[in-house]
């Protein structure tokens, strides 16, 4: 059987879920894209520690960043933090969670905050990664040395 080059096998793949919309529901609940794409496991695993983590910085009564200002830090950091997705959204708009500046965890819970949401992002790039299969074209480059020679 002739072996077919790497950009025959990328033409052909089709993805089994919509990128887009794995890409979304990555964002908008943690782990709900590698749910979506029947990797259940991470998906369970991935929305534990965002909620952990979240809880970690909830329970230190951090800094949630909501401000979209002339601060081009503080910017970064609300975008940062509404990585999370639903959950930011939820505290925020929901119960009206600030934060409590003379709390003694106050720093070190916004980080936790703020870390959550960044981890959220790169799991957003990740689901949209396996939703195009690429995770799946390492996997087989890998497996076959004789191709990438």
């Amino acid at each position: 059987m002739a072996k077919r080059s790497k950009s025959e096998k990328e033409d052909e793949f089709v993805p089994k879920v919509n990128p887009y919309f794995a890409a979304a529901l990555a964002w908008l609940i943690p782990g709900g894209g590698h749910f979506a794409l029947a990797r259940r496991g991470r998906g369970v695993t991935f929305f534990a520690i965002i909620l952990i983590c979240l809880g970690i910085g909830i329970s230190l009564e951090g800094r949630l960043p909501w401000q979209f200002s002339n601060a081009p830090l503080t910017t970064l950091a609300t975008f940062g933090a509404l990585g999370s997705g639903l959950p930011c959204l939820m505290l925020r708009l929901g119960f009206g969670y600030e934060g409590d500046m003379t709390a003694a965890g106050y720093e070190y819970g916004g980080a936790f905050i703020l870390t959550a949401g960044l981890m959220n992002l790169l799991l957003v790039l990740d689901a949209w990664d396996i939703a195009w299969g690429k995770e799946d074209r390492v996997a087989e480059d890998q497996d076959d040395p004789e191709e990438s020679t």
